[in-house]
């Protein structure tokens, strides 16, 4: 009994320790409420206001509450942004009276597009999928992550333009082509291509007429796929930017006029009749010292136009034309076109082209677009900045004949016959244009001399629009050959893959034993096809009329496998080969669009034109909106309602590291969607990019297959 007393006593110490302590906590968090809570009282309802100020309606207003004994408010701040409507917060400072309230500053309205945020925002660690922690900044219930970071993970772009941060959920840009697509008109929106300053060039070839590519082989070889994108830009420039007219300077009717011959009787120059593509022409012979660096005959141009081209047929064995150029880098530079077989040598401001050994004796024509020279010569591979200025002169060196020599804003025709020539004269006897070079790209692996799907169709659209240009039938006999590859496996050193065995795919990379089924190169492919098959005529025109009907078929069947709900892919090595998808950069992505927009035009089936407008959705994530029909709150299954959107915003602070506003409520989407859009934020969406409600196809590809 005496032990169950000393245990009753010892717990009842314990109980009121235990309770004091309790009692403790609460009073000291009443206090801390009661102080924050005054705090906050003061911040809500107090306006600042110090003698002679003025407020909206002509006086200060009463203070809703009385400070403490002693204290005045004053000194307060208007952050710089809120939305509009919303009442002016205020950062109240209490001091004592015996200070000098300053003036209160001057309240200006902020602009209605930025969103709230106090002056002072706190900073906050966020962890990153509980791996590690970045700095963010938190402001009421927003958190604000560095662009920065978001940028890098979520693979978004953006800068601060003119002091509004400027973002982007792609980098492509959909140029829409022409609404009619015919086989002598441009081909898609090529005009907006510069094919021959790409990196991955060496430079437009003086003994070809057409760029020379170094991406596989940095000895250059000729790929058939850049010859004639080369000539369907140019083409395509010709029909939209128009051709404009050369102004020319010499020929063999003008004769000796505008030449300058050195007086100590080393050059001269004269009129002569010369055979010329299989005709008599008065042309100009000359003869001048073989010096590449002599000046004894010349011809002064001094013109802004950097469009040059004129006919030359060395009949000496050393010698050439020198054009001196004004450049940003370089007073003078020197461009040699010679009989060397080199490609292109750079030796400080002078520059040698090489017209090979194998043209002397010939009569060739160089069409050199100056600005493009020079950028090869004078920059590096990534920077496309003008180097050209003026054209200052022409000189001839050695011996041989000379005519229409022009200058122009642009050659375009030129340049369009120059890809169709080298089509003719390279095509080999089934009908296709090898590639020299291997590609082992460790994904793909092809030996020297394969072939591309991809390269005869767009040599084929290339050697139409030739054929419509001059009306020579060589140039649509070559395309109607080219045909041939069409019909052979890629085991056979043909193009065509089977999906599966069953559907017929032309193949961008014809590899073997498995296939990559490329989209762009197949669509491009088809283009081909469709070309010849609506200008030939005969058994030429009914070949290509099977082979687009053969890969339309399999186009339609496959052409969901390459959607992401996000983006789309380049090819389905996923599907053969069990690799990792390959998404398609947002570069390709935007060729997807455009082909789509043509195959929609040519063969007007839905299926295209649902694709074309929903991937072009995918350049603005719009597919939010299509993820967001399936929320448990819509109140249409068909439409989503604007009141139902709201998209997150996105906010840039006025310093030196930008920070978005991210939204992480992803409870409402699948683990699939999750994977697809990641956060969801964008910078009021609807505001930017206003469009009609976003309204489901009536008949959606589910209810196309079960009709």
């Amino acid at each position: 009994m005496r032990a169950l007393r000393r245990h009753l006593r010892r717990g009842d110490s314990c109980f009121r320790a235990l309770v004091l302590v309790i009692a403790s906590v609460c009073v000291a968090s009443m206090g801390v409420w009661v102080w924050g809570s005054g705090a906050l009282l003061f911040k809500k309802r107090y306006v600042p206001c110090s003698r002679g100020a003025q407020w909206s309606n002509g006086r200060c207003p009463p203070p809703a509450h009385t400070p403490p004994p002693g204290w005045s408010v004053t000194g307060a701040s208007v952050p710089p942004h809120r939305a509009p409507g919303q009442a002016a917060p205020s950062k109240v400072l209490a001091v004592n009276p015996a200070k000098v309230c300053p003036p209160c500053p001057e309240v200006k309205p902020p602009p209605p597009s930025v969103l709230p945020m106090a002056s002072d925002p706190q900073g906050i660690n966020c962890s990153v999928n509980g791996e590690y922690l970045i700095g963010c900044r938190k402001d009421d219930n927003e958190v604000y992550m560095p662009a920065t970071f978001v940028k890098k993970y979520f693979d978004v772009y953006g800068d601060i333009k003119k002091g509004v941060y400027d973002f982007r959920y792609s980098y492509g840009s959909v140029h829409a082509p022409t609404d009619v697509y015919e086989p002598g008109g441009a081909f898609l929106n090529f005009h907006r291509y510069f094919v021959e300053v790409r990196g991955m060039l060496l430079c437009t070839t003086a003994s070809e007429g057409v760029p020379l590519a170094i991406q596989w082989d940095p000895k250059g070889y000729f790929y058939p796929i850049t010859v004639a994108q080369f000539g369907l830009a140019h083409h395509a420039k010709g029909i939209i930017n128009g051709n404009p007219e050369p102004k020319k300077l010499s020929h063999g009717d003008l004769g000796e006029a505008g030449w300058k011959v050195a007086p100590d009787g080393s050059a001269s120059i004269k009129v002569v009749e010369d055979q010329v593509k299989g005709r008599t022409r008065k042309v100009l012979a000359f003869n001048a010292p073989e010096s590449m660096t002599s000046e004894s005959l010349t011809f002064p141009i001094h013109s802004e136009e950097m469009a040059l081209c004129v006919s030359i047929k060395m009949t000496g064995p050393v010698g050439g034309i020198t054009i001196r150029v004004k450049t940003k880098r370089y007073p003078v530079a020197y461009l040699h076109f010679t009989h060397e077989d080199v490609w292109m040598r750079v030796d400080g401001a002078h520059v040698t082209l090489g017209m090979k050994q194998k043209n002397l004796g010939k009569w060739m024509r160089l069409t050199r677009d100056l600005d493009v020279d020079t950028i090869k010569a004078f920059n590096d591979g990534k920077d496309h900045a003008r180097q050209a200025l003026e054209i200052i002169d022409v000189t001839v060196h050695g011996r041989g004949l000379l005519d229409n020599l022009t200058v122009a804003a642009s050659a375009h025709n030129e340049n369009l016959m120059h890809a169709a020539d080298w089509l003719l004269e390279n095509q080999d006897d089934k009908g296709g244009w090898a590639t020299s070079s291997a590609l082992d790209n460790f994904e793909m692996q092809l030996p020297p001399g394969w072939y591309s799907a991809m390269g005869q169709g767009q040599g084929m659209s290339t050697l139409v629009r030739a054929f419509n240009v001059t009306g020579d039938r060589r140039y649509l006999e070559s395309a109607e050959r080219a045909l041939h590859l069409y019909t052979l496996g890629s085991e056979e050193g043909g193009v065509r893959a089977r999906f599966l065995g069953q559907l017929d795919w032309y193949e961008e990379y014809p590899t073997v034993p498995t296939s990559s089924f490329v989209l762009n190169g197949f669509i491009f492919s088809m283009m081909g096809l469709y070309d010849v098959m609506k200008t030939s005529q005969g058994a030429a025109q009914a070949l290509a009329q099977k082979l687009w009907d053969a890969g339309m078929k399999s186009l339609k069947f496959m052409l969901g496998m390459y959607d992401t709900g996000a983006g789309t892919l380049y090819d389905l090595r996923h599907v053969i080969n069990h690799e990792p998808p390959n998404r398609a950069r947002w570069d390709y992505h935007v060729t997807h669009i455009a082909l789509i927009h043509e195959m929609a035009i040519v063969d007007g089936d839905p299926i295209f034109w649902e694709a074309w407008a929903r991937w072009k959705g995918y350049l603005k994530a719009t597919l939010l909106r299509r993820h967001l029909s399936s929320h448990p709150r819509r109140e249409t299954n068909r439409t989503i309602q604007r009141k139902n959107w709201r998209p997150p915003g996105l906010f840039a602070l006025a310093n030196d590291l930008p920070y978005m506003v991210v939204d992480c409520d992803m409870k409402q989407f699948t683990t699939g969607q999750r994977a697809g859009i990641q956060w969801t934020f964008m910078k009021q969406l609807e505001d930017l990019y206003p469009t009609d409600d976003i309204t489901a196809s009536p008949k959606s590809n589910r209810a196309r297959r079960r009709s």
